[in-house]
């Protein structure tokens, strides 16, 4: 034996008994170690998303015992993309991308808010409208043409006779906020918003608006799992569920008025599939 033989067993020895080691430690489950990712739809500015969700971001990261990262988009459109190319393991989204997406095989819907949402629309106190007919020839403010309320508004002018790009213009907007604005200055004659856009206004904005009609309700933002959480997506059902149970599901209801969640039936989804063809229609005539 050379002299440098015992060194050589020592360390065969040693790197053995950290094999033997590694073996008897179980590993620490994927889902403990990477963060989940939360898509939201872009109803407010960045900021002001990412705040409000701020309480549902520190209830699962408590309740799953994992980092949860909270992400937006700049439009509808972009987030839907996102949402296809897998980007989020869950999302808040509208419910006719759910729809969509779902259809794909791409979504799994969890829960949906308990509010009523309807498109409304907004006129200028300074500039009245008495009917609807006023638009013809002038602007409506948007906020997303992909938005289901968006969408369902433009249904219903149709049927009051009035066809975009034929009877009046449509203004895009980034934003509720700048739906509100455009009705203010009188760049748009009507806007279209939804009661949790108007809840969002800065007040000197409500001040100068008022509501020229409330349009039939529609299905209410979506929550949906990614299918490649499998066996996870039952436990995150059931905690968005329990949400407004918690402290942080009061502090974010307080904020929100949503009124808390509730399950999504079939039916339900089924019954968006009129405008999940359509706004697929448009995502495909997009460049």
């Amino acid at each position: 034996m050379t002299a440098h033989q015992p060194i050589r067993i020592r360390a065969w020895t040693q790197a053995l008994l950290t094999l033997l080691i590694c073996l008897f430690i179980p590993a620490a489950p994927v889902a403990a170690q990477q963060a989940l990712k939360v898509g939201l739809l872009p109803t407010l500015s960045p900021r002001a998303l990412i705040t409000q969700y701020q309480p549902l971001r520190d209830y699962l990261e408590r309740e799953l015992g994992r980092p949860v990262v909270l992400h937006t988009a700049p439009d509808f459109t972009t987030l839907h993309r996102e949402t296809e190319n897998g980007s989020y393991d869950l999302v808040l989204t509208a419910a006719h991308l759910a729809r969509l997406a779902q259809l794909e095989g791409r979504l799994q819907p969890l829960a949906s808010y308990r509010a009523t949402n309807r498109p409304i629309l907004v006129m200028a106190k300074a500039r009245p409208v008495k009917t609807v007919a006023e638009l013809r020839g002038r602007r409506l403010a948007i906020f997303d043409p992909m938005a289901l309320v968006i969408l369902h508004s433009l249904r219903w002018l149709e049927e009051q006779g009035l066809q975009a790009g034929r009877d009046f213009e449509v203004v895009d907007t980034p934003s509720h906020n700048s739906v509100a604005h455009a009705v203010a200055t009188g760049e748009a004659l009507l806007g279209v918003t939804a009661p949790a856009g108007m809840r969002g206004w800065p007040e000197e904005l409500r001040d100068k608006l008022a509501i020229h009609a409330e349009l039939p309700p529609v299905s209410a933002l979506i929550w949906a799992a990614h299918p490649r959480l499998g066996s996870e997506i039952p436990r995150l059902k059931a905690l968005l569920l329990r949400f407004p149970e918690s402290a942080e599901g009061r502090q974010f209801l307080a904020q929100t008025a949503y009124q808390g969640l509730r399950e999504v039936s079939a039916e339900e989804m089924r019954a968006l599939d009129p405008y999940a063809r359509e706004v697929g229609r448009l995502l495909r005539a997009q460049p």
